[in-house]
């Protein structure tokens, strides 16, 4: 008996193994990291948003380049894909694991033909099927037969016919991928074109050119275009630019149209308006991109051709990143080639490789669905459960830039607005901020004008009553007594005197020309404050126009930077006024930039201030106060090196000038040295060493 219970002991703890085991290599795990971005627009790793889930290998695909995926009238998703290699269409039910139909040959005009190239697909809500075929030169339309996936032929785009479509010498028509809109129109993206989507009439009419890439020229292409001649441009190598190419395009159902391409830039995903103009502004993107889809939320999903995924928000806001490029490998949820994407009523992505044939599908994590669920609450106005759902992603993960966006728009809409600012700042979302606080302000101004209206008339009325006491006018006297003690002190009123440059630059840089004024204690003093003063303009500033976090600053290299620039110009233009004459000592040099910076300095103290209580809205008002503030300090510090120097005003741009120039070739000079001294340094270090090994006989 011990013995029979003994063996059964031993056979279920087996079945448990083996039946763990199962398991264990059943449960789907990523492949890759998913991403996001910081509040900083850096990448960061994020939870797993999607799981490798199916692969189908068993359909014999070569070089799949394009793919849909319809619902039928069951709810089943149905996959049309554009099998390229086998220069066939291929329908097949992902529920059922069925191969429905293959569109290889059909009758078209009485004859049979084939496709030749088969590269795009759309299906239409009517189920209208087109298949843009580049071999072929043309775009198919099949229509469903008896509304089962049994497609007959109905007509072909071929090249248009239009005049205005011929002008053109990058006018290629060899149509590689198709979408249709509502109104039937189609949208063709063909290779070798370059002037943009072309856009046909469901009679084939060319409508024109849907929307086009811009060209981007380097810093060098634009100089040669400015000295450059027409005729001369138009022989130029390399200003023979072209723009990037649409890669593919895609219609949703709400008749939206979106677009990729290949190349570089913040353009490469578009969401395009009716008139082809782009919704989207700086989208993060890959520069391979293959195709893009949308679901019926507006999620938006792209591939690229190195195997990155990427998901947006309808805003074209990225919420994951994942992928990641592999060759000679097979690992499940990397790709060789990713060419297409799909997106099921599940929400599950289908991908395809395009190397290697074969169809991989990715299923959303909880972690990604409470996500897109909070993303359409929000949308539907059901703010509450949104909220929700973002305090969940939250919990999850705290620094979730994504969630504090939602969670902050959910108290914008409820009018909660001060924990809707807090949420906007750890996302980094300054206009949102910018916003939430606009409404905090007009409430504190509404609460708190009338006793500051109070407070001003009082100190009028007290003024008032001031000057009818004081009628000798004994305050005054003492006010000014107190100046002019200051005034004699030797620093204090050194410093001061930096004011009446501001107000009477020729003047007063005249008194420091002949002595009476200034000092270098009083310039250094004003140098140090100024310097202070910058980095808090630069670090300091309210949330809404710090753009720079301090941890991201190299302090030594700004503290460094700063004043080796400031020393090279006193050196340099004291050289330089040496040679043309100039009558400024050194030390008048030194002290010339000093008593030019109060308005500079007044006016970053003043724009610190202002940042912490104007929106948006009001930005054009720090932006004319550095403009005045600068501009006042250049033109008194201009006008104190012309009057110490003794020139007019060509002979001190003419030194600026030769001063910058000197500044230039000083800076080259200092860091040729630099090198020079770290490669001799490496050289002797390396000799001392062999030197000590062979004496020393360690060869450690």
């Amino acid at each position: 008996m011990k013995k029979i219970m003994k063996k059964s002991l031993v056979l279920l703890l087996a079945l448990t193994f083996v039946a763990m085991s199962a398991l264990s290599v059943a449960a789907s795990q990523a492949t890759s990291y998913s991403y996001t971005l910081d509040d900083k627009g850096e990448f960061v790793r994020t939870q797993d948003a999607y799981l490798p889930d199916r692969t189908i290998t068993s359909l014999g695909l070569s070089d799949p380049e394009d793919m849909i995926i319809e619902q039928n009238a069951e709810g089943e998703n149905i996959l049309i894909i554009a099998d390229t290699g086998h220069k066939r269409v291929l329908v097949y039910n992902l529920d059922r694991e069925k191969i429905i139909n293959t569109i290889e040959v059909f009758t078209a005009s009485g004859q049979e033909k084939k496709f030749e190239s088969p590269k795009g697909i759309y299906l239409t809500q009517k189920g209208d099927l087109y298949v843009a075929d580049s071999t072929a030169k043309t775009v198919y339309r099949f229509k469903k037969q008896n509304n089962q996936y049994d497609f007959y032929y109905v007509r072909q785009y071929d090249r248009p016919t239009a005049p205005i479509f011929d002008e053109s010498a990058s006018s290629n028509y060899e149509p590689s991928k198709v979408a249709i809109d509502s109104g039937e129109n189609l949208y063709i993206v063909s290779e070798g074109n370059y002037n943009g989507i072309i856009q046909l009439s469901n009679a084939g009419e060319f409508l024109g050119y849907f929307a086009a890439n811009q060209t981007r020229l380097t810093p060098q292409q634009a100089f040669m275009k400015l000295i450059l001649t027409r005729e001369q441009e138009e022989k130029s190598e390399i200003l023979n630019t072209l723009p990037s190419t649409f890669s593919n395009v895609y219609v949703d159902h709400k008749g939206l149209a979106y677009s990729v391409s290949m190349g570089t830039g913040t353009d490469l995903l578009k969401k395009h308006s009716t008139d082809g103009a782009n919704l989207y502004k700086d989208v993060v993107t890959w520069n391979n991109m293959t195709d893009v889809t949308a679901d019926d939320d507006g999620i938006v999903y792209t591939s690229d051709v190195k195997g990155y995924i990427s998901v947006y928000t309808r805003d074209g806001e990225l919420i994951f990143d994942m992928g990641e490029a592999v060759q000679g490998m097979d690992i499940s949820g990397l790709f060789s080639s990713l060419t297409t994407i799909a997106v099921d009523n599940k929400g599950n992505i289908w991908t395809a490789d395009g190397e290697k044939g074969y169809i991989q599908s990715f299923v959303p994590t909880d972690y990604a669905k409470t996500i897109f669920s909070a993303l359409k609450e929000y949308e539907d106005g059901d703010y509450d459960s949104a909220m929700e759902d973002w305090n969940t992603v939250l919990r999850l993960n705290q620094m979730s830039v994504l969630a504090h966006n939602g969670v902050a728009k959910a108290y914008y809409n409820d009018e909660d607005y001060e924990p809707a600012m807090e949420h906007f700042e750890i996302a980094g979302n300054r206009e949102g901020y910018s916003n939430a606080f606009w409404e905090v302000r007009n409430v504190a101004l509404k609460k708190y004008i009338g006793p500051f209206l109070l407070f001003i008339v009082l100190l009028i009325v007290l003024k008032i009553l001031l000057g009818v006491i004081d009628r000798n006018k004994v305050i005054p006297r003492k006010k000014k007594a107190l100046g002019e003690k200051l005034k004699k002190l030797p620093v204090i009123g050194e410093l001061g005197y930096a004011f009446k440059c501001a107000r009477h630059p020729i003047e007063r840089y005249y008194d420091i020309r002949v002595g009476k004024n200034g000092s270098m204690i009083a310039a250094a003093i004003i140098y140090v404050v100024f310097f202070a003063v910058y980095l808090l303009y630069q670090t300091s500033k309210g949330f809404i126009y710090q753009y720079t976090d301090v941890e991201d600053m190299d302090m030594g290299a700004v503290v460094i930077g700063f004043f080796a620039i400031l020393i090279l110009f006193i050196v340099c233009n004291f050289l330089v006024t040496s040679i043309t004459d100039g009558d400024g000592t050194l030390k008048q040099v030194f002290m010339i930039p000093a008593y030019g910076l109060m308005p500079a300095l007044f006016a970053m103290l003043i724009t610190i201030g202002l940042s912490y209580v104007l929106t948006y809205n009001e930005k054009f008002i720090l932006d004319v106060t550095m403009i005045v503030g600068v501009g006042w300090s250049l033109a008194v510090i201009f006008e104190g090196l012309a009057t110490v120097h003794d020139y007019d005003f060509s002979h001190t741009v003419l030194s600026l000038i030769i001063t910058f120039v000197f500044m230039l070739i000083a800076a080259i000079v200092v860091l040729v040295v630099i090198i020079m001294w770290e490669q001799l340094y490496g050289f002797i270090s390396t000799v001392g060493k062999e030197i000590y090994r062979n004496v020393t006989g360690n060869q450690s």
